[in-house]
């Protein structure tokens, strides 16, 4: 196995929210992690970041994540949070530099010369290098989270996950920021992982799917697979006809039917 998970359990104190969860992610592809409202989504993400206990086991490279360093860590997977928020008066350059840190040295108090090129290489890729100098509190909901995002990237670990990353943005932003992380699993061969509730959005841009429901993983494949009519009854308890968005070709939702 790349990366995932084998019989992770998780409760909140006598609630127990994820239930011998068992998934795989596959290398290089952007996956979509999608279900209702509290169905173990989010908890998924944190349970593979880290961020909870949990009971079972974290997979990489066919090994126990707990083998690794926290700095061997760092290089492999890094997570953004939502609602992750930032010191009021720091810049983007400031923040995006942070996302260096599992590569310096210890004691090491400034950028090297090789990490203020790769920063800076970056931000232009990401297309943030033009506001470096702004204050992040002073930006758009659109502009930070694409700042977060590039701040993660500066990190260079394998593994990118990010929970409800398109939450509070307009379309126009939600769309800005799915075309970038799609760009970064096909041009920098960076593995996504991504809990979304827009079902439409996760179908486009998204080449695997994880489905969850009452705090189990209940499917797992490509969107072809696993983007079905039955399927979204089943999880969602939603009657849909799907179609094909008329740009891309991919499935979509084209009409729900009134409960």
């Amino acid at each position: 196995m790349y990366f995932g998970a084998k019989n992770i359990n998780v409760s909140y104190g006598k609630e127990q929210v994820l239930k011998n969860v068992t998934l795989s992610i596959e290398k290089g592809k952007t996956t979509a992690i999608i279900g209702v409202n509290g169905s173990g989504k989010s908890t998924i993400l944190k349970a593979l970041g880290r961020l909870i206990k949990i009971e079972g086991e974290v997979i990489f490279d066919n090994q126990k994540l707990t083998k690794f360093t926290n700095r061997e860590i760092a290089r492999i997977l890094a997570l953004l949070p939502q609602g992750i928020t930032a010191p009021e008066d720091i810049t983007v350059l400031e923040l995006v530099s942070l996302g260096r840190f599992p590569h310096q040295k210890l004691m090491q108090q400034h950028l090297s010369k090789k990490d203020e090129l790769f920063v800076e290489l970056l931000m232009k890729e990401t297309s943030v290098w033009e506001i470096k100098d702004s204050k992040v509190s002073e930006l758009s909901g659109g502009q930070r989270q694409r700042v977060f995002i590039t701040m993660i990237l500066a990190q260079d670990s394998e593994i990118i996950l990010l929970d409800e990353p398109t939450t509070y943005l307009d379309l126009a932003h939600q769309l800005d920021i799915l075309c970038l992380l799609k760009d970064l699993a096909t041009k920098r061969h960076k593995t996504i992982v991504y809990v979304i509730h827009d079902l439409n959005q996760a179908a486009r841009f998204a080449d695997c799917l994880i489905l969850v429901k009452d705090g189990q993983v209940v499917g797992q494949g490509t969107v072809e697979e696993l983007f079905t009519e039955k399927t979204l009854k089943d999880c969602f308890g939603l009657d849909v006809t799907l179609g094909c968005d008329t740009f891309t070709k991919s499935l979509m939702i084209t009409g729900v039917k009134d409960a």
